[in-house]
């Protein structure tokens, strides 16, 4: 059923019953891929269940209708697979020129380094945290780099 990983689909299949018209929006709703749309379309048509999407006016009871919905699923994701492809190929790009992705750093080089002194004076990551403005799980991150390095130079491993 193409609806297993979609909890609010699967409760919405518990519900409909034969006769009843299923109403979307757009196609790219339904499905993930052209087969899991095309699964919907089987499950809804075996029960009964008519499904209309309104973007494109199609309704699935009829031959028309079916075929019509099966070649727009496969050019639907024919568009995502095309747009993922882009932005593989931008984030790849944005890398080689040295752009950083992804989400700023909280402490500067400078505040690491204090984080640091501070983690030798015996002062807890809690404590430390409160000091720098920042949550105590940066401040893990930080001081358990310290100490898989330590590990490293004296020659331990964990």
């Amino acid at each position: 059923m193409p609806a297993l990983h979609r909890p609010g689909l699967s409760c919405l299949l518990k519900i409909l019953q034969s006769g009843d018209c299923l109403v979307a929006a757009k196609l790219d709703r339904l499905g993930r891929d052209t087969v899991d749309v095309i699964g919907l379309i089987r499950i809804l048509n075996e029960r009964g269940i008519k499904l209309r999407i309104i973007n494109i006016g199609v309704e699935t009871h009829t031959p028309n209708g079916r075929l019509f919905l099966t070649i727009l699923a496969g050019f639907s994701e024919f568009e995502r697979e095309i747009i993922r492809e882009r932005t593989i190929a931008g984030l790849a790009a944005a890398r080689e020129a040295g752009v950083r992705l992804g989400r700023k750093p909280k402490l500067t080089a400078a505040q690491k380094s204090h984080v640091r002194m501070l983690a030798t004076t015996g002062q807890t990551n809690g404590q430390i945290a409160q000091v720098m403005g920042v949550s105590v799980s940066t401040i893990q991150r930080l001081t358990a780099a310290i100490d898989s390095s330590k590990s490293r130079i004296l020659g331990m491993s964990s």
